[in-house]
This record gives C-alpha cells, sequence and structure tokens, in this order.
C-alpha cells in the first residue's frame, strides 16, 4: 500500500512521456499483452502498467523493483485505497476473491489488512522514493522538476481522495483509513 505521502510520486511524474511509454510498452510486450496475475485482459485496453514497490517501513523508502501489466480489474485490486474513494470495492473484492480462489469474508479480511498497512505507514510523511530500478535498467532520465510535479499530484489526489470520501461517507467505514488526518 502506497503511503499517502507518495501518492503521486511515480514514473510518469519523475521521467519524460518518451521513458514512461518506452518502460509501460515494454511490460506489456513482456507479458503478451495479458495480465500478469489473471492473465486475462480488460474489455476497453488489454492491460495497463503498474509499477511494482518495495517499502522499507523504518527507513521510510519506497523502492521501484519493475513494471507488469495487469488487466483493469487486478489493477484496481493492487490500488486498493483508490478503489475503494471511488466506490468500486465491492466490485473489486468480488474480483480478488475470484483469482485467489477465496470466499468474501477472505478477500475482505486482506482489504482491512491492507488499509491497516496503509495507515501504518501514512502515519510519516518523510518517506523518500527511488526510482533507480528505471534508470539502471532503461537508461531513463529523470525530469528536472519530476519531484515538483509528484508533490502537486500528491496533493491533488490526496484532496480528490477527501472530495470522494466526503461525498460516499455513508457507504465507507473507517474514513480515516482512506485519507489520514491531513
Amino acid at each position: 500500500m502506497v503511503p499517502q505521502a507518495l501518492w503521486g510520486f511515480n514514473l510518469r511524474a519523475f521521467l519524460a512521456p518518451e521513458d514512461w511509454n518506452r518502460i509501460r510498452k515494454d511490460a506489456y510486450a513482456r507479458s503478451g499483452s495479458r495480465c500478469r496475475v489473471c492473465g486475462g485482459r480488460g474489455p476497453q485496453w488489454p492491460v495497463e502498467a503498474d509499477e511494482g514497490w518495495a517499502y522499507d517501513d523504518e527507513r521510510r523508502i519506497q523502492t521501484l523493483k519493475g513494471v507488469i501489466s495487469l488487466c483493469p480489474d487486478c489493477h484496481g485490486v493492487r490500488h486498493w485505497g483508490k478503489t475503494m474513494t471511488e466506490g468500486r470495492q465491492d466490485a473489486a473484492l468480488a474480483w480478488m476473491a475470484e483469482v485467489n480462489g477465496w470466499n468474501h469474508t477472505e478477500a475482505a479480511r486482506c482489504g482491512e489488512q491492507a488499509m491497516k498497512q496503509w495507515h501504518t505507514r501514512s502515519r510519516h510523511t518523510d518517506w523518500q522514493c527511488d526510482i533507480s530500478w528505471a534508470i539502471r535498467t532503461y537508461s531513463a532520465v529523470p525530469i528536472r522538476d519530476g519531484e515538483t510535479l509528484a508533490r502537486e499530484l500528491n496533493r491533488k489526489f490526496v484532496r480528490q481522495a477527501q472530495t470522494r470520501v466526503g461525498v460516499r461517507a455513508g457507504h465507507v467505514t473507517h474514513i480515516e483509513h482512506l485519507i489520514g488526518e491531513r
């Protein structure tokens, strides 16, 4: 779960569009434009690029480990908090259960554990983002204003989540788990 302080800190913010497009298209090609989780494809577009991050919770560093292809349904599960703020959690829970062979309760428990992890990570605002994998693997060059763009995106995404949760307050329990106390 991406800590709130790092929402928007992704390759699209840090790299020129041509570098991001090269990396994501390579992920699509490596997977044959099929989802790396379920093997399926989305109805509107086959797959979407998903960045895989490792988290050092003690040093508070998010480290990019790679980019893979996911179908839109699996991508929605991977971005659980965003999916919840958009009110799509029921469909995502059903998909998570189906893909993993779980019942609804098991899928809901996984979602709750993910939100607990997000809440714990989001208590800290001093996270750092390491995209050296993209630099090493693709010779990508970070854009000069990437960090500024990422911070602007972060503020935008936090505002959007707050607005969405405000609209859906009747449908969302544990609102503080979605947007923190900023």
